[in-house]
C-alpha cells in the first residue's frame, strides 16, 4: 500500500501512516470520538463573517466507498447558505445491526484507508474534509458526540447526508427503548442541536447491490417504497419532514445506483473468474472514486 500512500498530499500521507496507531489508541482507551485526519490544521476554516458553521456529515460504513458516497457529499442544503463550509466522513466501529462487523467485511483500518482516499477525491472539489471515528451506533447519539467534541469559530450546524435506507432505519422503533425515547432523541437532534437530515432516495436494486454492477444498462430509478411507506405512516418522521428538518434531495440515477454491496460482489466474482488487472481497474472506475481504485485493485480487501 506504500504506492497508494505516495499518491497522497503530504498531510494526508502523514495521516495515512498514523491511522494504525490512532485506531489502536481509540480502541485501547475506549474513546468515543476521534478526528484522524483534517484537510487543514485548523479545520474547519470559516469565513470571518460566518455566524454559523454548516458542516455536512457523511456517516457510513465505507465498505467500500462508492460513487454514491461521493454523490452524497456533493449534495447542497436547500436553505441558505446553500453550501457547506466543511465535510466530515464518519465511521462508527459499532453498528446497530452488525455490531463490530461481519466476516468478509473490510477491517476498520482498511475502511479508514479508503475514507482517506475518498477525502482526497472530495478535496479536488475544494472541500474541507475531516475523517473521524466514533463508537456509537445511533445517529442521534452521534450528533450529540460531535457537538461535544468539535470546535469551530462559530456555532455548529450539522447536516447529516444519507441514503433513504439509512433514514428508514433511523426511525425504526426497535433501536430505542420506547417511542417516547425516540421522540425525545428527535427533539434533542432537531430542536436543541439544530441538526438536519438530507436524504437521497435509493432504489431497492441499489440497496440489494444488483443495480451498480459493471455493464448494467438499466439505471435504477431513484425511488424508495420503504421511504414513502415511512413518511406515509410514521407520524414522527412526517412531522420533521413537514417542518423542513428532513429534506429529500434527488441524486443522479447513474450515481445513486452504486452500492458497497455491488462492489464487494463484483470483486469476489472478479477474483473467482481470474479477471485481468486492466479489466478490473477499468470496471472499478465505473463504481468507486478514482483514488479508491488502486487500493481495491491491489489490497485484496474482499
Amino acid at each position: 500500500m506504500e504506492a497508494v500512500a505516495r499518491t497522497l498530499r503530504p498531510a494526508a500521507s502523514e495521516a495515512w501512516r498514523r491511522l494504525g496507531p490512532s485506531l489502536e489508541q481509540f480502541i485501547a482507551e475506549q474513546q468515543r470520538f476521534k478526528l484522524v485526519y483534517t484537510s487543514q490544521p485548523t479545520w474547519p476554516v470559516l469565513p470571518a463573517s460566518c455566524d454559523r458553521a454548516h458542516i455536512a456529515v457523511l456517516d457510513a460504513s465505507f465498505n467500500p466507498p462508492t460513487r454514491a458516497h461521493a454523490g452524497l457529499a456533493h449534495m447542497h442544503p436547500a436553505a441558505p447558505p446553500h453550501h457547506f463550509h466543511a465535510h466530515i466522513l464518519l465511521f462508527s466501529v459499532r453498528n446497530a445491526d452488525k455490531g463490530r462487523g461481519r466476516p468478509g467485511d473490510a477491517s476498520p483500518l482498511q475502511r479508514l484507508h479508503m475514507m482517506l482516499l475518498l477525502a482526497q477525491h472530495l478535496e479536488q472539489s475544494d472541500m474541507q474534509v475531516a475523517v473521524a471515528l466514533v463508537d456509537e451506533p445511533l445517529v442521534f447519539s452521534k450528533s450529540t458526540l460531535l457537538h461535544s467534541h468539535l470546535r469551530a469559530s462559530a456555532p455548529l450546524h450539522l447536516h447529516w447526508v444519507m441514503g433513504s435506507d439509512t433514514l428508514v432505519r433511523v426511525f425504526q422503533p426497535k433501536y430505542y427503548e420506547s417511542e417516547a425515547a425516540l421522540a425525545h432523541a428527535c427533539d434533542q437532534f432537531f430542536v436543541q442541536e439544530q441538526s438536519r437530515m438530507i436524504c437521497a432516495e435509493r432504489s431497492l436494486t441499489s440497496v440489494r447491490g444488483t443495480a451498480g454492477l459493471p455493464g448494467a444498462t438499466h439505471l435504477a430509478q431513484a425511488t424508495s417504497p420503504e421511504l414513502h411507506e415511512l413518511l406515509a405512516h410514521n407520524a414522527l418522521a412526517r412531522q420533521w419532514l413537514e417542518q423542513g428538518a428532513i429534506a429529500l434531495h434527488p441524486l443522479d440515477p447513474d450515481v445513486a445506483r452504486h452500492s458497497s454491496t455491488a462492489v464487494r460482489r463484483f470483486l469476489k466474482e472478479a477474483e473467482a473468474q481470474g479477471m485481468s488487472h486492466e479489466d478490473l481497474v477499468n470496471a472499478l472506475h465505473t463504481m468507486v472514486p478514482a483514488p479508491v481504485v488502486p487500493y481495491l485493485a491491489t489490497a485484496h480487501v474482499y
